[in-house]
């Protein structure tokens, strides 16, 4: 597994626990308003954290964390997710999984070892979706993640990050009303650096 970054303690990125973060390198989306493109881009890419290490520290903390998220990049395109997945829930932990939704068949084989799910949606469905995502995406794809994750019994929600040169707010609020009222969805507001 390819790990950019590792928080060891965090309160927000797994609601109501006490979570250590996972960054993993590489993502097959391309989006102009990207907040980690070091874990994007591999001309920024750090060296990598070793598994082993991260391993070791959750081992170590098992009665004062909660739970492990594994962010990115795009943590479904390790080739390892899987068994890293299975590795930190070997130690009784809770694991959440920040997506893209661009992977359904990966994100299949992990639901059922997953506890929470936060997916994004980047864009209305259509053309404006490759736009935002910066290459070519199959929007099928993304619906697929979607029904995936409400019919797999755990606890999810879906985002969408905004900025209004890029996706004004509205066309957020459109994605809202598509997405439905019985659902759990946040409306952020991207922050560029520099």
């Amino acid at each position: 597994m390819k790990i950019g970054g590792f928080v060891k303690s965090s309160l927000v990125d797994y609601p109501g626990k006490v979570a250590a973060v996972i960054f993993t390198q590489g993502c097959n989306f391309r989006c102009s308003y990207c907040h980690n493109p070091q874990l994007v881009y591999p001309e920024f890419f750090a060296e990598s954290v070793s598994f082993e290490d991260v391993w070791g520290f959750l081992n170590e903390r098992r009665r004062l964390l909660d739970g492990v998220v594994f962010c990115g990049g795009e943590p479904t395109m390790q080739d390892d997710i899987l068994e890293a997945v299975l590795e930190v829930r070997s130690l009784g932990y809770a694991v959440k999984l920040d997506t893209n939704g661009s992977r359904p068949d990966v994100l299949e084989r992990l639901l059922p070892h997953l506890d929470y799910v936060a997916m994004d949606i980047k864009a209305p469905f259509g053309r404006e979706y490759s736009r935002i995502c910066g290459v070519s995406v199959d929007d099928y794809e993304i619906r697929r993640s979607m029904l995936l994750i409400r019919a797999a019994g755990l606890r999810y929600e879906f985002r969408t990050t905004f900025h209004p040169t890029f996706l004004p707010a509205e066309e957020a609020a459109k994605i809202s009303k598509a997405i439905g009222r019985e659902e759990k969805y946040t409306i952020r507001q991207a922050v560029l650096n520099g």
